[in-house]
């Protein structure tokens, strides 16, 4: 059965609130070992009690601001605009806002902020930050599932910051798996991958094959597949001196996949395991947690979490925002091809 309005409209609510909830769990986990983790327990079941830094808990990091800048740009366009974006990106570094970003992200931004051209501001090729992913949420909940544009809208997003093409081709596969969110139909872990995959080619048609292999490592034992999963993509000097998940875009990605598909149906315990990976946690928890969100609903979301997030009102009043952004714009586009068939 197709997913009536109101179930659509908590799939935008939940989708939201799940990245929020990931990141905000992640961000005072973030760059710790995970065999300083192993002491830690219940890791998502409350928000940590040392906050990073001065910041609250429940706190989230700059992958769910860029997340709802991005939102705010395609709710006022009503669809996904570079020059757009890159101004509601900018105000958050000319504000002063952004909570620690990468270091790549904050040159980028620094260049938006100085009149750069959205094109051209981006981190060169070679800069596989995985800072890129969260904001295409956006697109996996505008765009229907396998819509021609939704690699490409995942790509403008993503070129505002940074150019190299991997990162646009995680972009477009997270986006794809938001929208599967949507559909009524359920698919395998294989056929999955395959739509992922599809997006991702647009792109980088070499990560589109390691979207295709991840099904099978869901056979392996779990520590194994990890250790495997972090590596993929990295060069062996992006990894020495590291331990958990390296600041890639690749690995990051298909950690939050795995943990995504290995623990369907439980978010706690998806976003535990990627929690105990280490390293970059906030983003692959975010992701992870929009995934669980947007296939799943509000109900998936652990009560606690869901209260304790900060700007609770405000996220769930921006994904109500581009819920009817996109209702919107299907009765138009509805409207307008009745009238060409006249």
């Amino acid at each position: 059965m197709p997913l009536t309005p109101a179930e659509r409209q908590d799939r935008f609510h939940a989708a939201f609130l799940g990245l929020a909830i990931g990141d905000a769990l992640g961000f005072p986990l973030r760059g710790i070992p995970p065999a300083s983790l192993t002491r830690l327990t219940h890791l998502a079941d409350d928000f940590a009690p040392r906050p990073r830094g001065k910041f609250a808990k429940g706190q989230f990091s700059d992958d769910t601001q860029l997340m709802m800048a991005a939102s705010e740009s395609i709710i006022r366009e009503g669809k996904v605009d570079g020059r757009s974006a890159a101004a509601h990106f900018a105000w958050l570094w000319q504000e002063g806002v952004i909570l620690q970003p990468p270091r790549g992200l904050a040159e980028s931004l620094q260049r938006l902020a100085g009149g750069a051209p959205w094109m051209s501001a981006g981190a060169p090729l070679g800069v596989k930050c995985p800072s890129v992913l969260s904001r295409a949420m956006v697109v996996g909940l505008f765009e229907k599932a396998g819509h021609k544009r939704l690699p490409h809208d995942a790509g403008v997003l993503t070129i505002v910051t940074h150019k190299d093409p991997t990162c646009s081709a995680a972009a477009a596969a997270f986006a794809q798996a938001v929208a599967l969110g949507m559909e009524e139909e359920a698919l395998t872990a294989a056929a999955f991958c395959e739509k992922l995959a599809l997006a991702a080619a647009v792109h980088d048609t070499d990560l589109a094959e390691e979207l295709r292999h991840l099904p099978r490592l869901l056979t392996w034992d779990t520590a194994r597949a990890l250790t495997a999963l972090r590596k993929i993509g990295v060069p062996r000097s992006e990894l020495q001196g590291v331990d958990g998940l390296p600041a890639h875009v690749v690995p990051v990605l298909l950690t939050s996949l795995y943990a995504a598909l290995k623990v369907p149906h439980d978010f706690r315990e998806a976003v535990a395991l990627v929690l105990r990976c280490g390293g970059e946690v906030d983003v692959a928890a975010a992701v992870t947690g929009a995934l669980l969100g947007a296939h799943l609903g509000t109900r998936a979301l652990p009560a606690r979490l869901r209260k304790q997030v900060l700007y609770l009102d405000n996220l769930v009043d921006t994904a109500d925002r581009l819920f009817q952004a996109r209702q919107v714009r299907e009765t138009l586009a509805t409207a307008l091809a009745l009238h060409r068939k006249r």
